[in-house]
This record gives C-alpha cells, sequence and structure tokens, in this order.
C-alpha cells in the first residue's frame, strides 16, 4: 500500500505540505505510516504541480529513492509555490518491481492520477484490459503497475487528455473506469478483493474514491481538511477555518498529518469525493455488483 496527498487552494510552498507538519508525508509517514499494515512506504515516490502562468501542463517529478532520502526533493520543496500539488510515497504490492516508471503519480496530458491499494489477481486481467484500450490510452501506459493500468481505463473515456477536461469528465470516468473494472472480474473469473483509492486532478479540480470490494473491512483510509486558508508557522500547520462556511482550500490525505486533528474528516466507505474549481466538495455513493459474488481474502492494508 501507500500514503499520498493532494492541495487545491491559494499557492503553497510544498515544503509546508511536504516536510513542514509534524506527521508529514515525506519524514512521518514514509517511514512510519500509523494507519496501514506495512509502516514503510520506501518504494520510491512522486509529486505532482501546476504552474498556471506559465502553462496547463503539470510538472511531475518520480524517483525510486525512500523520499525520506532524497535531497533533490528536499531543495525542490522550498521553491515549488503552486496552487495545486499532490504527492505519493509508495509501498510497492508483491511481485511489483520499484522502476521510475512504476512510482506514481502517472501523466497523460493535463492529467494527473495515483493510487494507494491494489487490484487483486491484476495479472489474470492485464491483457484483457489492455485490449479494450483506445490507442492514446495504451500508449500512456509506461510501466507495469495494476495502478497505471487503471489510469489506462481511466484514460479510455476522457475524449482528450490534452485538451480542456471538467470536472463532469473526470467524475464520468471514474465511474466508468470502476465500471470496466467490474466487467473484467467477472469476464475473468477473480475472487480475490481490491482496495482502489484513486485520486485524478487536471489542474483545477480533484477527484478521488475511498474504496473496497471487500465489505468485511474499511477501505485504506482517506481524510479531507477543508478551510480559507492552509500556511505553517514556527513548525506549526493548520488549516484556518472558512469565512461562511465556503472553502478556499481542501486538502486531501491518506493520513491526517497536522497536529490539530480534529481539523480531519474520514471520508466514508466506498464513496467518489470531488472537488471542482471552485472547492466545492461533493460525494457520491459507491456500489459495485461485485460486492455480492463470493470472494477470497486478500491483502489487507
Amino acid at each position: 500500500m501507500c500514503r499520498f496527498l493532494a492541495y487545491s487552494g491559494d499557492r503553497v510552498l510544498a515544503e509546508d505540505l511536504l516536510y513542514n507538519p509534524r506527521f508529514s508525508l515525506i519524514v512521518a509517514q514514509s517511514m512510519q505510516a500509523e494507519e496501514m499494515s506495512v509502516a514503510v512506504n520506501g518504494d520510491g515516490f512522486g509529486i505532482a504541480w501546476y504552474q498556471p502562468e506559465l502553462d496547463e501542463l503539470p510538472c511531475v517529478f518520480r524517483s525510486i529513492k525512500p523520499a525520506w532520502s532524497d535531497m533533490n526533493l528536499k531543495n525542490l520543496s522550498k521553491k515549488i509555490y503552486s496552487p495545486l500539488f499532490i504527492a505519493h510515497v509508495r509501498a510497492a504490492s508483491p511481485g511489483s518491481s520499484v522502476e521510475e516508471v512504476n512510482s506514481h503519480p502517472f501523466q497523460c496530458g493535463k492529467l494527473v492520477f495515483m493510487h494507494n491499494g491494489m487490484v487483486g489477481e491484476f495479472n489474470k486481467i492485464r491483457r484483457p484490459l489492455l485490449r479494450r484500450l483506445n490507442d492514446v490510452a495504451y500508449e500512456a501506459i509506461m510501466g507495469s503497475t495494476d495502478s497505471e493500468h487503471m489510469f489506462g481505463l481511466f484514460l479510455n473515456h476522457i475524449e482528450d487528455p490534452f485538451g480542456d477536461v471538467s470536472t463532469d469528465e473526470l467524475t464520468y470516468a471514474m465511474n466508468k473506469m470502476l465500471d470496466d473494472y467490474c466487467e473484467l472480474y467477472m469476464e475473468c473469473g477473480l475472487k480475490k478483493h481490491s482496495y482502489l483509492n484513486f485520486c485524478v486532478t487536471n489542474g483545477k479540480a480533484i477527484v478521488a474514491t475511498r474504496y473496497t470490494t471487500n465489505p468485511l473491512v474499511q477501505p485504506s483510509t482517506l481524510y479531507y481538511m477543508y478551510g480559507s486558508k492552509y500556511h505553517c508557522n514556527s513548525g506549526e500547520c493548520q488549516m484556518d477555518p472558512a469565512a461562511g462556511g465556503r472553502p478556499d482550500a481542501v486538502i486531501i490525505a491518506s493520513e491526517p498529518f497536522t497536529t490539530r486533528r480534529s481539523d480531519w474528516m474520514k471520508v466514508e466507505r466506498n464513496v467518489l469525493m470531488i472537488i471542482d474549481e471552485n472547492k466545492n466538495i461533493k460525494f457520491q455513493s459507491l456500489r459495485l455488483p461485485i460486492e455480492d459474488l463470493e470472494q477470497e481474502p486478500a491483502y489487507t492494508p
């Protein structure tokens, strides 16, 4: 499993998201995550951010190094100042190789995608999954992970990832990706459970899921907080309350990383979360037909 975060709001230094919080993604969660069975996330990392004054394409930096040991990342984080930023630290699934192309996040055009979890029995659906993809989606897959192949399914439902992709199109593609996965699951006779916490952005909106096919356990954790402004002062990081209840900044994260845990709310199980370009937050319930099928226990996050 892995840990990730996504931020949308006023411009913020990456350092204030990655390093300065007391339970930060890079210093704390990559070495000692508190809410997952495998505490160490040392099989690579990646970050992506947008600089809209330059262009609409994201900048992506990925590595196979453990995040806590990469001085380039630490130095970059002091200079990246962005209104939309995502980051991921990886704990590779059993049998998955540690290569730069397998580090999250994955990019195609204006879109960036990451995953915390695993697709059960992925080896059985990989070939039929690839047969479903259009040319753009197929050519976007550079590595071997289940996560990036799910991104391919997602891209299959995006008209033009290099053009203007709306919040509605992101939401539609996420739902259709899950529908496709259900079809592949039944077509290939799978029995293992999957854990599907996804996050995708077009540089303006963020769409994420917290989902598992296993009705007996909770999905991998996912939290969010919102307010008027996120900032760090003298080692204390916090989100100021939103005036009138309408947020100007939103963060989602696999685990809370600020000291004041009461600021964070847990995303409910098996839902899709939508943060549009105006920071409006919506939730959609997810229920896939494969939840009712007889399945075998899988790795539990």
